[in-house]
């Protein structure tokens, strides 16, 4: 979301100091977390001339985690499928996630908050064999359903079910479809029905962002391709997984954290053997070759993004791709300009808040972090950068209490424990960091232990931030060279930019480690 300087000043003069109540705001003026804008006129966005649709999850009956997991895939395949449309606006999946419950959400709410003039929404039951699926158009404005249908058939027909709702909505809000568009709009199914499936399960755990998600992720990926071994998006995912897994330290059970980068390179080279024509296939093999050629994995970006150039999860992905590379100011630019494309896409405004806080621009990384607070307030990795920005700034309670809150929220532990070490030697509690620090590194050399050749950024780099700060450079530096060289390789720019690792930089050891990248 491109923003005048005016604008980012006005924003940055909002949000000037720490969270939880100390000075930080959001855009009511009330504390972080914030809330979701109330469904007011006032607040309403202006609905467009040209058909636009917002596209919820369906809704299932509790307990039923297969269930679940079906209803996502029939939900997001939709969006997918109805954003491909011309004439045709639709609203992405994070706008949908806001108005994720256990009963139907009420349309002229959804239509006021998002500025869509149709809601398409549903429920799922799936018993045994056969799936039942209802779902409804209704004009926001009026509250008329324009459509409506339901369909009861076996749950291996789940294809048709999509094909069906996605020609019968756009007839109903766009108009007749013509032979080309109708052709485009349903998709050939898979070769095995049930491989799908588990890819849609993997697809939709990833999102969550936790280690439990990325175990079960992989775990689905690898049924999909033990069912049909030439499904590329399958690689693709568990490139994906391997990855996020590998670059947020975390722990996965029966697989060494120094194996998880060969295994994301390994996956990304079978997906494009397998797929070299589908964008999502080229953006989970760049996110696997991370680990082996930040420059190749960059490629990789740009092509999915021309294959697929409404993909925001790709433009995404290319910022961090300049990043990986050392274009800063690249990945900047590229990065805040997601919002514009999809402002409820929270793991943009988390992006832009890191980079600017690497950059040396802290005021501006609260104001990022603020405004994703404002959409997600549950998105712990937010607050991990409004932390690091807050001690930028010298804000100690702040930094603190962001961090802190990361950790409830289900963050990596170690960095956030790491700024909240930080916190203390700011405040004066010199004792009480070391302690914290010495506790962490103690926990760490465990972890080392069973991954020999290095940890992630978020784990042994933090480590050696906190180590930096608290003047132990000999500590700082023997940290720094525990990151897994790839990870150095490709986080170069934050361990070269990044305030944590200011008193290392002019070490000829320090720089040493670097050398390679420069």
């Amino acid at each position: 979301m491109r923003m005048p300087r005016c604008a980012v000043l006005v924003l940055q003069l909002g949000v000037v100091a720490s969270w939880h109540g100390l000075h930080a705001q959001c855009p009511d003026g009330a504390a972080p977390p914030c809330a979701r804008p109330k469904p007011t006129s006032s607040h309403a966005v202006p609905v467009e001339r040209t058909p636009s649709l917002t596209v919820l999850y369906l809704v299932t009956g509790p307990g039923d985690t297969a269930e679940v997991t079906l209803a996502e895939g029939i939900t997001e395949e939709l969006i997918t499928r109805l954003s491909d449309v011309t004439g045709l606006r639709v609203t992405s999946r994070y706008a949908a996630l806001r108005f994720r419950a256990r009963g139907p959400a009420d349309p002229r709410r959804v239509g006021r908050e998002l500025g869509v003039r149709y809601v398409l929404q549903g429920t799922l039951r799936h018993a045994g064999v056969r799936v039942r699926v209802a779902v409804e158009v209704t004009e926001a404005a009026t509250g008329y359903n324009v459509w409506a249908h339901t369909y009861d058939q076996s749950v291996r027909d789940v294809f048709a079910v999509q094909d069906s709702v996605a020609v019968r909505v756009v007839e109903a809000v766009r108009g007749r479809l013509t032979g080309a568009e109708r052709a485009r709009l349903v998709a050939a199914p898979p070769t095995n029905g049930d491989a799908y499936r588990a890819y849609i399960a993997g697809r939709a755990a990833i999102r969550a962002r936790t280690a439990t998600a990325a175990a079960r992720a992989i775990a689905a990926y690898d049924r999909a391709i033990a069912l049909d071994s030439s499904f590329a998006p399958a690689y693709a995912g568990l490139a994906h997984a391997y990855n996020v897994a590998a670059d947020w330290g975390w722990d996965l059970p029966g697989v060494p954290y120094d194996s998880l980068g060969p295994l994301a390179t390994g996956a990304a080279r079978r997906a494009i053997a397998l797929d070299s024509t589908s964008g999502e296939t080229w953006l989970g093999a760049a996110m696997g070759a991370r680990s082996d050629d930040p420059k190749l994995a960059l490629d990789y970006e740009r092509r999915a993004l021309r294959l697929d150039p409404a993909n925001v999860e790709a433009l995404h992905q290319l910022a961090w791709g300049y990043y990986g590379t050392g274009e800063l100011d690249s990945a900047i630019a590229i990065e805040t300009r997601v919002p514009s494309r999809d402002p409820y896409f929270a793991y943009a405004y988390a992006g832009a808040a890191e980079f600017l806080s690497i950059a040396g621009r802290p005021l501006e990384a609260v104001a990022w972090a603020s405004q994703g607070l404002s959409i997600d307030s549950g998105f712990a990795a937010l607050y991990r950068q409004a932390a690091a920005a807050d001690l930028h700034l010298g804000r100690w309670a702040g930094g603190r209490a962001a961090a802190a809150r990361a950790i409830e929220l289900g963050d990596v532990p170690a960095p956030n424990q790491a700024l909240i070490a930080i916190a203390s030697l700011g405040s004066g509690d010199t004792a009480r960091a070391r302690a914290a620090i010495d506790s962490l590194g103690s926990t760490l050399r465990a972890k080392l232990r069973r991954s020999p050749r290095g940890l992630s950024r978020t784990d042994a780099g933090y480590l050696a931030g906190a180590y930096a700060q608290l003047g132990q450079t000999d500590s700082a530096i023997a940290w720094v060279g525990r990151v897994a060289p790839w990870q150095r390789r490709f986080h170069a720019v934050r361990f070269l930019r990044h305030w944590m690792y200011q008193p290392l930089w002019s070490d000829p050891r320090f720089q040493a480690l670097f050398a390679e990248t420069r």
